[in-house]
């Protein structure tokens, strides 16, 4: 199919680029501007203006291919601890009586490829040095360049101590760091009137305020947060790269939803879930920078194809549903289960996720009859055909031809017709998917040594795998190993594609979830950035790295960074679910308690029963149970309810089998029944009555919280109703 070609070719061309050094191609970095206020005396100056910070020196600098081993400076800031001292074109060659003598090794794809050994981490450790003494820094420079006239210069920077062996654990020098970066963002908010650049910046750095738990940023974040609670998802949006939001604004509010139990935030968490269902690419479950019926409507009106589906965001979006999950609501259950079957069907031994989910099984096809079965979809291309493949007609397959490169055979299109989801694609023609679903883990996964490349993919898949899933097993080996891979990776710090520092940042937390000893070793490969990234000024600076693609610099000026910087401190508070709170319970308690449970009248078990399998046997008679995952006390994966029997048993297949298994309604536990509620009210949205049957079995088994959410989508009529059901 030939856009979905011209999209593999993007993605090809993406690492087909020549890969040079620090992101180096010509006097690409180093002619670009930093953006914000605390960097612009450098583009005022020269022009220019993205360079490597050299600590809290003031002093900007690039490592040339002639002299690897050292720093030439560029730029010195005018308050600083280097102005006077160090001029531009001076050559740095060592400190504290020490010269360098390793080189920094240029290029991606070379070898020793990933490090910055070299000046930048001895340079580390020699500041480091003076931090814990007296905060004297003794710079040997040449000046000018000029070898013969080398000397010693003495500039001063604040003792602010080393870092202890277990930081940011036990770590005053980590307390006091974490906390002024904190009053660092709120400063620039005021300063600004917000967090300027993207989402991802706005969200990071009120994430950052959120993890202190001391209060004194609270006002902020509630102001912050007071207008989530309006925002509504749109999955026909094509303005900027919304799919990344998604992702990044669910994060934000599932986290201040576990904090403060704010329902004013439930409406825009219920139509993000809504979006984050359709939008999904279904051919490999993450998203592209656009929602997924955009880019189809687009493609039917002749316009591009727009860019593939990516892991990271659909990464993000995991996370987010997960901590959805964590606190007790709905979290788009579909695309959960399809963004984790993408990262098991995808993750290397190394733990590592390549920049999009391997692609299950699809066909573009077009039917005889236009207007046969399926039908077009009533919301329009780009959405799921609810008859799927039942009663189709007879077809031609447009897309994959033998012709292609791609090509596989497509005899699963016939074989497996009751489990293949159908896109409307106009013009009679669908897009079918196949459901391929990878076998669960039943053991830990086997780590083979390697480290992981772009390794944000990896960390948010192990936390999103981790948070919400305490008791799954099979997801819990899936998050070890991309966990333990994040921990094993810090050569990859600035590795990361296009935002360099989201990978910086969503690596290090998902290598916070690791071993104690890997996470303790991942932490010391890593400090030197946290060391020379940090200006003269106590902020944290963007720093050139690796990718050819990396554009960090037009982002937030040093908000980013800094609220990176703060988050990964974090994890020494433990007070979000993604810097390492406990489970199903502690996050909780801070917040409001779920109100107590009430009891069934007596006699009303067997009348609510009885509706229930009612109800689910008459949406099989009318076609309308289409498959949807629950879980069940007897199966160890998610299966789907395919249909009632005359007796009233009901019949579960696999999601990736063609296994069935049927039990008697009577055998049910609490918990099934209360599954089954909930898929009845997610088939039947407008049903009032099947929305209070589904809080009413929710109640029973404690979730109270998810409880009221049925009971608000059943309306006021019912609640007389319901408060005559119970005791």
């Amino acid at each position: 199919m030939t856009t979905r070609i011209v999209r593999l070719l993007i993605v090809w061309a993406c690492f087909l680029i020549p890969a040079l050094a620090v992101n180096e191609k010509g006097e690409w970095p180093w002619n670009l501007k930093l953006n914000g206020h605390h960097d612009a005396e450098v583009a005022e100056a020269l022009g220019t203006g993205w360079f490597l910070n050299v600590g809290p020196t003031g002093i900007r600098a690039r490592i040339t291919h002639e002299h690897p081993q050292y720093f030439t400076v560029k730029y010195v800031f005018k308050k600083s601890p280097a102005a006077g001292q160090v001029a531009i074109d001076d050559i740095i060659v060592g400190a504290n009586g020490k010269k360098f003598t390793v080189p920094h090794t240029f290029g991606r794809g070379s070898r020793g490829r990933g490090g910055w050994e070299g000046p930048m981490e001895d340079m580390a450790k020699l500041i480091e040095d003076s931090q814990g003494k007296d905060g004297k820094l003794e710079l040997i420079i040449w000046p000018g360049g000029e070898k013969s006239a080398e000397k010693t210069v003495s500039i001063q920077i604040e003792a602010v101590g080393r870092f202890s062996p277990t930081w940011p654990f036990n770590c005053p020098r980590s307390d006091k760091l974490a906390a002024s970066l904190r009053d660092f963002l709120e400063e620039e908010y005021k300063r600004e009137g917000g967090f300027k650049g993207g989402t991802h910046v706005h969200t990071t750095a009120t994430l950052a305020l959120l993890s202190d738990g001391s209060g004194k940023h609270d006002r902020l974040v509630k102001q912050i947060m007071s207008e989530y609670g309006g925002r509504r998802y749109d999955p026909q949006n094509s303005n900027g790269f919304p799919a990344w939001g998604f992702g990044h604004d669910g994060i934000l509010m599932g986290e201040y939803y576990l904090l403060t139990k704010d329902r004013s935030l439930l409406p825009a968490i219920k139509s993000l879930n809504d979006c984050l269902v359709v939008s999904q690419t279904p051919e490999a479950g993450g998203y592209s920078h656009k929602p997924y019926p955009t880019i189809q409507q687009r493609i039917v009106a002749g316009g591009p194809p727009g860019y593939g589906a990516m892991a990271l965001p659909g990464g993000l979006a995991m996370v987010a549903m997960s901590l959805f999950k964590e606190a007790g609501l709905e979290h788009a259950e579909s695309a959960y289960l399809r963004l984790h079957q993408a990262y098991l069907g995808s993750v290397g031994t190394n733990g590592s996720i390549d920049y999009g989910f391997k692609e299950w099984d699809h066909a573009v096809i077009k039917l005889a009859d236009p207007k046969g079965s399926p039908k077009n979809s009533p919301k329009g291309v780009g959405y799921l055909c609810e008859e799927g493949m039942a009663d189709i007609g007879e077809y031609m397959i447009e897309w994959p031809t033998k012709a292609d490169p791609r090509y596989r055979p497509t005899d699963w299109l016939q074989k497996e017709t009751a489990t293949n989801h159908v896109y409307d694609f106009g013009d009679g023609k669908r897009i079918v998917v196949r459901t391929m679903a990878p076998e669960e883990p039943t053991r830990p996964m086997k780590y083979d040594g390697r480290s992981a490349d772009h390794y944000a993919r990896s960390g948010t898949g192990a936390l999103a795998h981790a948070i919400g899933n305490a008791d799954n097993k099979s997801w819990g080996y899936l998050s070890d190993l991309m966990a333990t891979a994040c921990a094993n990776s810090p050569n990859s710090l600035l590795d990361g594609h296009a935002s360099t520092h989201m990978h910086v940042l969503w690596g290090s937390l998902g290598a916070a979830m690791a071993e104690e000893k890997e996470f303790q070793k991942y932490m010391e490969g890593i400090k030197w950035w946290f060391i020379m990234a940090q200006a003269h000024d106590g902020s944290y600076v963007v720093m050139p790295g690796r990718d050819y693609a990396s554009t960090d610099h037009v982002y937030g000026g040093r908000v980013f960074p800094s609220a990176c910087a703060a988050m990964i401190l974090s994890v020494k508070d433990k007070r979000l679910q993604i810097t390492g709170a406990s489970r199903g319970g502690s996050v909780k308690s801070v917040a409001a308690p779920q109100r107590p449970a009430r009891k069934l009248a007596v006699g009303k078990d067997a009348l609510l029963d009885d509706y229930l399998l009612q109800a689910l046997a008459a949406l099989g008679v009318s076609g309308e149970l289409t498959p949807q995952p629950v879980s069940l006390s007897k199966a160890s994966t998610p299966v789907m309810l395919e249909k009632i029997e005359s007796d009233g048993s009901l019949v579960f297949r696999a999601l990736n089998a063609e296994k069935r298994g049927t039990f008697a309604f009577k055998d049910l536990t609490p918990g099934d029944r209360a599954e089954l509620s909930v898929l009845l009210a997610k088939l039947k949205p407008a049903d009032t009555e099947a929305q209070a049957m589904a809080g009413i079995y929710l109640e029973l088994v404690g979730k109270t919280t998810d409880a009221d959410g049925h009971f608000e989508k059943a309306g006021e009529d019912f609640a007389e109703v319901i408060e005559g059901l119970f005791e």
